[in-house]
């Protein structure tokens, strides 16, 4: 019989495409996702960052402000000190003093001017100076507290101004730029006790006081955290005098100075600048809450936080920090992602082409493994039905010739013996497996040809489907059983009928296979070897490879089913059960 030709293993490309494309927008979901997550994470450390930094700035800054406020007060004092001496040695007269006698005076108090205030009708004037521009200079109006302050002094009233320090006599204002040299920040103090007709005004440039900020103060954290050996990732951070920044109050200048007290940043700097800066600033004002945005400054991208902060009035802490590492490490990390993606995708795509040539293969195999065994049986039939159809014209001629000599004793007794060989072949097996009904069918007719007597009890399998790869594998199991039966029963030394039965029975989801024979009973050291490889209780015949009851057991553990033999001098029996 020629060999059908085996079909190459075919590869669903449609299939594999679809597979990709599902593949593919996994990939993308997941990269999608992940970018916003990771994005969001990244920005969210860096706020919690710049959360931190604005904490400590305020932090500084009112520690700052109490250092800072003690230094401004001692220097306060020590100018009081020097009105003191300063009235010791000039006369109380102020048309006495001379604006040389003051020049020397400060340099010897170790100050960098003194000016003699007196009234002149409703203002208070400058009158002589170390300093020419001081001379007669009007305060009449300055703004906030001090022309009330120098009357208050000159009525010999201790000073109840809001600003500035109070001290007996005394008083000092804040630190502010210059009226009569804009190009200085001084600190003034003011001195008047009744002995002189003038108010002794010395004061000095804030030449220490900057120092001291840039040393201890709020703009040397500032720096620090900037630029120190520490990365806190900030780039600028700038405290916003609110009221000026917003435009809500005018800064006062003079000679192209802006007033020290009205300038826009109280600390820091402020040179990254945004257009929605202000609209922050006032949201943080109106919600006191922090408030942030992402800008592009010069072709970078920096990520502004604005922080509410109460100091003596409401200000704002501005921070600016560098978001590109943000988005270089999510395009890095997008990078790696698609590159793992990528290598897990196309590995798992060949592994899905893989597993279809596979499983291609192998329907391929089992199919050719199947049209096997129905080609085999079949052609067992064949070759049976042809000896049947030469039998029959010698059984027809033998009748024949009975019938001419009328030998009619020999011819019942010829005839009985065909009729019962004609009813076994003629017994068409109702199994709804075709291939284990095939099996059965030839099993029956090999049983006539060696003369035992086999006989079959299958329930009807209506219910089960075992699909045509289980159903191959019974036809195994029942076939080596069956010829592992005919062989016992052919080499016995009993005298009786040689009997082999199949029994089959489906009980819920459990197909149960039992093949008796009454052939020799197996010795029990025998029974635990039946299954080996190789094993075989008909060796001495020299035809026997042993392997076919360790197929069948193969075969069952594939199904995790269970094999049982027993063996006695009545009856050998083989029982096998499978999940169906």
């Amino acid at each position: 019989m020629n060999k059908l030709h085996k079909p190459k293993p075919k590869i669903h490309l449609r299939s594999s495409i679809f597979i990709l494309m599902i593949s593919l927008i996994i990939v993308l979901l997941t990269d999608s996702v992940y970018y916003y997550y990771t994005k969001r994470m990244l920005t969210s450390e860096l706020e919690t960052k710049l959360q931190l930094i604005a904490d400590n700035v305020a932090i500084s800054i009112k520690h700052s402000k109490t250092g800072e406020k003690y230094v401004e007060n001692l220097i306060g004092q020590n100018l009081r000190t020097a009105s003191l001496a300063a009235q010791y040695r000039l006369d109380p007269d102020i048309e006495k003093v001379k604006n040389e006698e003051l020049t020397v005076l400060s340099k010897e108090l170790l100050i960098d001017h003194i000016t003699l205030m007196k009234r002149s009708g409703d203002d208070i004037i400058g009158y002589k100076s170390s300093e020419p521009k001081e001379i007669n200079m009007s305060t009449k109006t300055w703004s906030r507290d001090w022309f009330q302050a120098f009357n208050q002094l000159l009525d010999t009233k201790e000073t109840s101004v809001e600003s500035g320090q109070s001290l007996p006599h005394y008083w000092s204002g804040p630190m502010n730029t210059s009226m009569s040299n804009p190009q200085f920040v001084d600190k003034w103090g003011y001195y008047y006790d009744g002995r002189t007709n003038y108010i002794l005004d010395p004061y000095v440039h804030d030449t220490f006081f900057r120092d001291y900020q840039r040393e201890t103060g709020v703009d040397a954290v500032i720096n620090e955290m900037i630029h120190g050996y520490t990365n806190h990732d900030a780039k600028e951070i700038a405290v916003f005098n609110t009221p000026i920044f917003l435009k809500q109050q005018e800064q006062y200048k003079k000679e192209g100075y802006t007033w020290f007290t009205d300038r826009e940043i109280l600390f820091g700097s402020y040179t990254m600048k945004d257009a929605r800066d202000q609209e922050m600033v006032q949201a943080v004002m109106h919600s006191k809450q922090t408030k942030q945005l992402i800008t592009t400054i010069n072709g970078e991208t920096y990520l502004k936080m604005f922080f509410p902060l109460q100091l003596d009035s409401p200000v704002v802490i501005g921070l600016t920090a560098d978001y590109e590492t943000v988005q270089q490490s999510i395009q890095q990390q997008q990078v790696n992602l698609l590159i793992l993606i990528g290598s897990t995708a196309l590995i798992a795509f060949i592994l899905v082409i893989l597993s279809i040539r596979f499983i291609n293969r192998n329907r391929e195999a089992t199919a050719e493994s199947i049209q096997e065994v129905y080609v085999d049986h079949i052609g067992s039939l064949f070759r049976s039905m042809k000896e049947q159809r030469h039998d029959f014209n010698n059984h027809v001629a033998t009748i024949h010739s009975l019938v001419h000599l009328k030998e009619y004793t020999e011819l019942d007794r010829y005839t009985t013996e065909i009729i019962g060989e004609t009813t076994a072949l003629n017994d068409i097996i109702q199994i709804n497996v075709p291939a284990l009904c095939a099996i059965v069918q030839s099993k029956v007719i090999q049983a006539v040809e060696r003369k035992i007597t086999f006989s079959h009890e299958v329930s009807d399998l209506n219910q089960i489907n075992l699909g045509a790869v289980k159903a191959t594998d019974l036809v195994r199991i029942i076939s080596n059983l069956i010829d592992n039966a005919f062989d016992a029963v052919t080499v016995s030394k009993k005298a009786e009928d040689k009997e082999v039965r199949l029994i089959g029975v489906l009980e819920g989801n459990v197909l149960t296979f039992k093949v008796i024979n009454n052939g020799d009973p197996i010795p029990s050291d025998r029974l635990k070897r039946l299954f080996e490889p190789g094993f075989s209780t008909k060796q001495e015949s020299g035809f026997h490879a042993g392997l076919g009851l360790s197929i069948v057991k193969k075969l069952v553990d594939k199904y995790d089913g269970t094999v049982h033999v027993s063996s006695s001098e009545a009856e050998t029996s083989f029982t096998i059960s499978i999940v169906v």
